[in-house]
């Protein structure tokens, strides 16, 4: 097809002549189940309606949607995402997502890549590292290989199963590394943010201000990464530290004072602290405390035998 328009140049000024827009797709003639395309298309949408729900589409695949111009959207498990330019989302089909063009958005310019469930194991790394929307920065070199397979396909130059595969396998593989890569940086500073709170939970001033410009991320990251990696929330995770240690001193030190293990845990009033721990736990401060067995001695159970010799201690 002759080619007709000069663009993308994207974030990074790399200009790419492109066909018009158009799609393609496969039937595979052959019994070896390898990761391959099975389409791939530039398309505009305009209509406010667009809306694609994947719960119960008969398609078997997955799909790669990335943003050339204007804004999509997407919802993943009932969480809304956006996907502007430059953005690309990925799904598995069927499954408990739903694209379309949002309210604030009047079109919507994307590639679409589909290839067959292979590249499952690939997919799930990354939404476990990075979700199921990813920015394709400059140095990912993503764009240039999804034109380039545009170009092949409509192109007709895409003409072996095998060569199919080949290029397929080199998308998904650069696709995880940048994803995982680029999600090390987000983890890292979770890493730190976690160390933070585990040094500082006794401290009553303690706030995702502080935990946030201690590792670097705004508030929104720190408690979407925090929770992407740990499954719970800073702020639950601070609580829980604390009603944890709250419970280890109501254990082991019977000669401290409630207000005593208030403050060692991070609150500066003994009554709020007996309120989060009743309704964290059920009971009140006191009553956890009575219903606590009594040793003399606590013993320390170590993986050998060896290991632990002598390890036994007297209860504080």
């Amino acid at each position: 097809m002759e080619e007709t328009f000069n663009r993308f140049s994207m974030d990074w000024g790399i200009i790419q002549s492109v066909p018009d827009q158009r799609s393609v797709g496969f039937e595979f003639n052959s019994d070896l189940p390898l990761l391959a395309l099975k389409g791939i298309g530039l398309q505009e949408v305009t209509d406010p309606h667009y809306s694609w729900d994947n719960r119960s589409r008969p398609d078997n695949q997955c799909v790669i949607q990335y943003t050339v111009s204007g804004c999509g959207a997407i919802e993943v498990d009932g969480i809304h995402y956006s996907v502007p330019a430059g953005y690309a989302f990925l799904i598995d089909i069927p499954g408990p997502s739903r694209y379309y063009i949002p309210k604030d958005s009047a079109r919507w310019e994307f590639f679409f890549l589909e290839f067959t469930k292979e590249c499952l194991p690939m997919l799930w790394k990354i939404y476990r590292t990075a979700g199921p929307v990813i920015r394709l920065s400059e140095s990912s070199g993503l764009l240039p290989k999804i034109i380039d397979m545009y170009r092949l396909v409509t192109g007709g130059q895409l003409a072996s199963y095998f060569q199919n595969a080949r290029l397929s396998y080199d998308f998904w593989l650069s696709l995880t590394e940048y994803a995982v890569t680029q999600s090390a940086t987000f983890l890292s500073k979770v890493d730190y943010a976690k160390r933070f709170i585990d040094q500082n939970y006794r401290s009553p001033d303690l706030s995702l201000d502080q935990i946030a410009d201690y590792a670097g991320l705004s508030k929104y990251y720190l408690c979407k990464e925090f929770r992407h990696k740990f499954g719970i929330s800073p702020g639950k995770y601070i609580r829980t530290l604390r009603m944890d240690k709250a419970c280890d001193l109501l254990s082991t030190r019977p000669d401290f004072s409630l207000q005593e293990i208030a403050a060692q845990v991070g609150y500066a009033n003994d009554n709020y602290f007996g309120k989060v721990f009743k309704a964290e736990k059920g009971v009140s401060p006191d009553r956890y405390r009575k219903r606590q067995s009594r040793y003399d001695t606590i013993q320390t159970v170590y993986e050998t035998p060896s290991a632990g010799f002598g390890s036994g201690r007297e209860k504080p």
